[in-house]
Order: structure tokens, then sequence, then C-alpha cells
């Protein structure tokens, strides 16, 4: 007769619960910086090249993608005789 397997999920009760972080809706970390200011999605399906082209200026400059592309769309909205956004 087959030895019978071992209960792994005995093995997680005796294991400490950590406090969980706090999760916004959509199921992802809420972030200290969600709660400053409220935020819309501004989204576009753009080719592939987009994507890789703001990678690689992450990886490089160490900003988050969405500092980038708020810095592109300040420059664009400068650029077409409008105030910035950022004071």
């Amino acid at each position: 007769m087959a030895k019978p397997k071992p209960n792994i999920a005995a093995a997680f009760d005796s294991l400490p619960i950590a406090d969980a972080a706090p999760v916004s809706r959509r199921g992802r970390l809420a972030s200290s910086a969600s709660t400053a200011e409220p935020t819309v999605l501004v989204g576009a399906n753009l080719p592939p090249r987009y994507a890789r082209n703001i990678a690689l200026l992450h990886a490089e400059t160490g900003k988050t993608k969405k500092e980038l592309l708020q810095e592109a769309l300040d420059l664009l909205f400068t650029a077409k005789g409008g105030p910035a956004l950022r004071i």
C-alpha cells in the first residue's frame, strides 16, 4: 500500500499571518500617491515601438513610465501654445 501524502495545508496553519497591505478596488496595492490627487486613465492603442521606447527611457532615466508620459504631455501642451499642467 502507498504511503499517504503529507498534508501541506497543515504546515501553513502554524505560520503567523502578517498584516495585509492595503489593496485598491482593482486588486493592486494601493499607493500613497493615489490618495494625493484623483486620477483618470489616459491611453491609446499604439504600435509596439512606443512601448519599447518608453521602457528603454524608464530603464535609462530611472523615472517611472507614468512620469515620462506626464513629461511628454507637458512638453506637447507647451509646444502647442498651451500652459503646462504642472505648476
